[in-house]
């Protein structure tokens, strides 16, 4: 009995289920796949491959703060920094 469940789903049943060779088994024409892509997507690719190679910190504005902070010469608009933390949710204004 198990020689016969194993026949059926063991390893040598792993081909089972592979397409065949024929007209359809490399697709419609039997050539290759192929795809095409919109202007808009081709602009959308090439603009994610651009966005990688952003910094994710702006480097220059970080260093600028920071000696700002340190010379004691960093002011923030207080009102800016207060509607920020209003509106991320870490002021509660009742």
């Amino acid at each position: 009995m198990i020689g016969k469940v194993s026949s059926h789903y063991g390893p040598e049943a792993s081909g089972r289920g592979r397409s065949k060779k024929g007209r359809y088994a490399d697709g419609p024409s039997g050539g290759s796949d192929r795809a095409d892509f919109s202007p808009f997507a081709v602009e959308l690719a090439r603009i994610g491959a651009e966005l990688k190679n952003v910094p994710d910190v702006r480097q220059d504005v970080v260093d600028r703060l920071q000696a700002q902070v340190a010379a004691g010469e960093y002011v923030p608009q207080l009102e800016q920094v207060a509607r920020n933390l209003v509106l991320s949710g870490f002021l509660d204004l009742q």
